[in-house]
């Protein structure tokens, strides 16, 4: 029984350590567009110092225009990168990986593997096809500066957003309330002409009866 225990806790301890490892390939979801971030999972905490996070590019673009970004992660630990990146607000955008990172399910993207700081800095770069619909579009990031030894702590993460302003698309069709006239119903200016009507035969009816 002891030996089996064992083996069950040794089997659990490689899963912990090797959830880490296997994030070193990218996650999604971790953007903060969702609300969750990289720690939140418990992939990484515990830093010694909060990264930097920005990103870089047009806060403008015309509809179907390509626009080319970076998310610059700067400080934290600083030996390796990864990356998360999401857009929300207009659909139809789409979002092309650049060196290190790759697209996963959902159209977001993340880093395809770790990236090594260049002094205190790590960049990923990426494009943004503009969505046809007028609006402002969101860009979503997260960055992770890691101390590389594959484990949760010693790691931190930042987040950072940009919001990039459509035009020359279609404006957006706004959805018919429920408690708008579709012309199937009666409405308040249509119901006016048919009271006053009703009112009327009533009225020459007490003429003639009188």
């Amino acid at each position: 029984m002891r030996s089996f225990l064992s083996s069950v806790g040794a089997v659990a301890v490689c899963l912990v350590a090797g959830s880490a490892f296997a994030n070193s390939t990218g996650r999604a979801e971790r953007s903060g567009k969702q609300g969750m971030s990289c720690a939140s999972s418990g992939c990484h905490g515990g830093g010694a110092s909060t990264p930097t996070v920005t990103l870089e590019g047009p806060t403008a673009l015309s509809a179907g225009q390509t626009g080319n970004y970076s998310l610059i992660i700067t400080g934290g630990p600083g030996v390796k990168a990864g990356m998360n990146v999401a857009t929300g607000g207009l659909d139809g955008a789409s979002l092309n990986a650049g060196s290190g990172s790759k697209t996963v399910p959902g159209g977001e993207l993340t880093h395809s593997f770790p990236k090594t700081f260049t002094g205190d800095t790590a960049r990923f770069d990426f494009s943004l096809v503009a969505p046809i619909v007028n609006g402002t579009l969101k860009v979503y990031a997260a960055g992770n500066s890691v101390d590389g030894d594959n484990k949760a702590t010693g790691d931190a993460h930042a987040n950072a957003t940009l919001d990039v302003v459509i035009t020359g698309g279609a404006d957006p069709v706004d959805p018919v309330k429920p408690d708008e006239d579709e012309g199937g119903g009666c409405s308040a200016t249509a119901g006016a002409p048919l009271l006053g009507a009703v009112l009327a035969v009533l009225a020459a009816r007490r003429r003639r009866a009188s």
